[in-house]
């Protein structure tokens, strides 16, 4: 019975890791960096060739793996597109990262790995960002990968495979390596005493033949992935380049303690209260409890320091670096996640006023982050309010491809093309777009605009567009993204028709 009781547990945690994941996941409207990922991934498939830009954007492999998903779905084109099968990726990724605590389940345990499915089942976190498409959820999935076969003896070149993995995923890969590294010489540094000139060699001949394979595996991974199968060699160059050269976009600096304040510090925002602290506690509970003299403690000892002083150096590095946002703390998140679990570790051996409190705990721990992401995917899933909602797109938009397809039917010859956008800064609205043939795109007003059936203005260009469509357009606002107006014109002709039709 204690079998099938622990089975239907993990049923359980993954069923409901799941459908977080995938419930209504067409829902919330398409993020600026969704549309620019989703544009990206549309041009490599209909030209069949890699397409990396050194200075901009990620690694190829989100793209790569979309690609037969969309075509499975027949969605060969970008007009084809759709919300629900470009985040089935992440979400499916974001989901198999719940089965990562089964590979220690024997190591460490059901009860500690149990929580630790439960705690990346739930985190508002890493849920928000796996049912978005961005690279985030292959690269916590990978990463994670990576952590738990470096802690066994790497071999075939596994853990070579997934770092390759990562790095074909995203440049921000290295940050893990440096913090890998780090913690594991933390680790050497701790047990210094241990250490002699015999182990010494002993592990050098033991592990010298895995790690270069699992060198030489990530570099054929990886540098397969940026060369479009090795067709196109180009794409080597220029996934070491992007480290020399890559271009964050401006308008993202924020304070060394931004991460701090989103995930540990409770804040109320739109009547609902925002924190992860009980996750920091139980994290915090696992790596003080290395320090005790048990048994238990020290079953795991080094396993829980690595991961701590992974997590750590993962949240310094990211926290250092100027350029800020919510998705980037997602692969440390995991690992804080991954350390809670070990709270758990020697339960049993515990008393029981302390027993009490870490199952308190653990089950605040799992309610507060349940209730919060169904918040985060829900009723606040494109609000500001939300803290992991960074730069939503407004749900007025999402209503513009239905209004447009309207107003396209009372229009001359049932077109409104071409259509002008003047401005910058205008993703997503070209996925909302993306059924027209005939699109400029202008960063100030060019001489035919009066001319266009349809033009939209983006708000540094909005008066001077304004000014010069006053006679022949009529202006609509609507909202683009949080505190990014964007003004709609029609030309007079077409609204007109639209006003006497009975479409509406």
């Amino acid at each position: 019975m204690k079998h099938s009781a622990i089975i239907v547990l993990w049923i359980g945690v993954i069923v409901a890791g799941a459908y977080l994941r995938f419930d209504d996941l067409a829902k919330r409207p398409f993020h600026a960096d969704e549309a620019t990922g989703a544009r990206i991934t549309a041009r490599r498939m209909e030209s069949g060739t890699p397409q990396f830009d050194p200075k901009h954007y990620h690694g190829p492999l989100l793209g790569d793996l979309a690609i037969p998903l969309c075509e499975l779905r027949g969605e060969t084109a970008w007009r084809e597109m759709r919300k629900s099968t470009l985040r089935m990726l992440p979400a499916a990724a974001g989901t198999l990262l719940l089965l990562l605590p089964l590979l220690w389940r024997r190591r460490c345990g059901d009860g500690p790995m149990l929580l630790a499915a439960a705690l990346l089942a739930s985190s508002p976190l890493l849920v928000y960002y796996s049912r978005m498409f961005i690279h985030e959820s292959l690269l916590v999935l990978f990463g994670m990968l990576a952590l738990v076969t470096l802690t066994c003896k790497p071999r075939w070149g596994i853990p070579g495979f997934l770092i390759g993995l990562m790095f074909a995923t995203k440049e921000s890969f290295a940050i893990s390596m440096i913090a890998w590294t780090g913690a594991g010489l933390l680790i050497a540094l701790e047990n210094r005493q241990a250490i002699d000139r015999e182990k010494l060699l002993a592990a050098w001949r033991e592990y010298r033949i895995p790690v270069a394979i699992s060198l030489l595996a990530a570099a054929v991974t990886a540098f397969g992935f940026y060369t479009g199968g090795f067709r196109h060699p180009q794409g080597a160059i220029d996934a070491i380049r992007t480290f020399f050269v890559y271009e964050t976009v401006e308008g993202h600096d924020k304070s060394i303690a931004y991460y701090f304040q989103l995930l540990a510090i409770p804040k109320k925002s739109g009547g609902v209260w925002w924190f992860e602290t009980p996750l920091l506690l139980l994290a915090l509970f696992a790596y003080a409890s290395t320090f005790r003299r048990s048994p238990a403690g020290a079953k795991s000892r080094r396993t829980i320091r690595f991961i701590a002083y992974a997590a750590v150096g993962h949240l310094l590095i990211y926290s250092l670096i100027a350029y800020k946002t919510p998705w980037l703390a997602c692969l440390p998140w995991a690992h804080v996640c991954l350390l809670g679990s070990f709270a758990v570790a020697g339960f049993a051996g515990h008393r029981l006023p302390l027993k009490a409190a870490l199952a308190m705990l653990a089950a605040a721990c799992l309610v507060t982050q349940f209730q919060q992401t169904r918040r985060a995917t829900g009723r606040y899933a494109s609000d500001d309010r939300n803290p992991y909602a960074y730069v939503p797109t407004r749900s007025d938009i999402e209503k513009l491809e239905s209004w447009l397809e309207q107003l396209r039917r009372v229009a001359p010859n049932d077109s409104l093309e071409p259509v002008g956008v003047v401005g910058g800064d205008y993703w997503p609205l070209p996925w909302y777009l993306r059924s027209f043939e005939q699109i400029g795109y202008w960063r100030n007003p060019p001489e035919v605009l009066a001319g266009l059936p349809l033009v939209f203005a983006m708000p540094e260009s909005a008066d001077a567009v304004m000014n010069a469509l006053e006679k022949s357009h009529v202006a609509l606002p609507r909202g683009l993204r949080a505190g990014v107006p964007v003004q709609v014109l029609v030309r007079n002709d077409i609204w007109k028709l639209w006003m006497e039709t009975d479409i509406r």
